[in-house]
């Protein structure tokens, strides 16, 4: 696979044009030079095959070389909203459900909360989400919500509702997953969710899941529970 470099913009009249930061990656940390071959992607789930014919202080020029290349995307589309872990356990966690193929990641508040990830952290989350699909081959970039109450979160009621809880059902009875249907996982924080949030989920027609027999981290049940959802997706006959 060529490298990678994300462009959002159209090509103007046959040509892409990246912006500073991905022209100085391109030239500057990747070394490529006119007449080099790369994929762009748009983040949108369109990605294709560029030769390089212009490159200078933070800008390069691109033709398009070939038609679309595959959509690398997930069976089912799959959301996990979480309590952020402390430190740079959540940029691993955001890195890594990029890599497993998670549609769309939101932040929790609840009631053992310890951090709200909110404005300059959630753009600087935004950039590692742009990263870590430039090297894993995704062309659609992960969604990252704003941060949101448990509560209003458990009240919506669409797709396969599972929730993260060392006590719940082992995988093989967790409710049926077909090819392209939405799952939702909530996964609680250090210390994990009160008795009355797991409540509140049964209540509201969440199912308890458990992932290993340990007891995993946040980020840790973040990115297995995203993994073991996707692999337990039946195909559509």
């Amino acid at each position: 696979m060529s490298q990678r470099f994300y462009c959002p913009t159209p090509p103007i009249d046959g040509h892409y044009r990246l912006d500073a930061d991905e022209a100085r990656h391109l030239t500057r940390v990747c070394r490529k030079g006119e007449g080099d071959v790369v994929t762009l992607f748009d983040g949108r789930g369109f990605a294709t095959l560029a030769r390089i014919v212009e490159v200078g202080k933070d800008r390069a020029r691109l033709a398009v070389e070939g038609g679309p290349l595959a959509d690398r995307e997930a069976a089912c589309r799959v959301e996990v909203a979480t309590a952020a872990p402390k430190g740079d356990r959540l940029d691993w966690l955001i890195e890594k459900a990029v890599e497993v193929g998670v549609e769309r990641v939101v932040p929790l508040t609840t009631e053992r909360s310890v951090v709200d990830p909110r404005g300059s952290k959630l753009e600087r989350l935004r950039r590692t989400i742009v990263e870590a699909s430039k090297q894993c081959g995704r062309a659609r970039l992960m969604e990252l919500a704003p941060s949101e109450a448990l509560g209003d979160y458990l009240a919506r009621g669409d797709g396969v509702r599972l929730l993260a809880d060392p006590a719940g059902e082992p995988p093989h009875a967790w409710p049926a997953i077909a090819a392209g249907s939405p799952v939702r996982l909530v996964v609680g924080p250090e210390g994990g969710l009160t008795e009355e949030e797991v409540e509140s989920a049964r209540a509201a027609g969440w199912t308890p899941v458990r992932f290993a027999a340990a007891i995993l981290r946040v980020e840790t049940a973040a990115v297995a529970g995203a993994a073991a959802i996707l692999a337990r997706v039946q195909p559509v006959h």
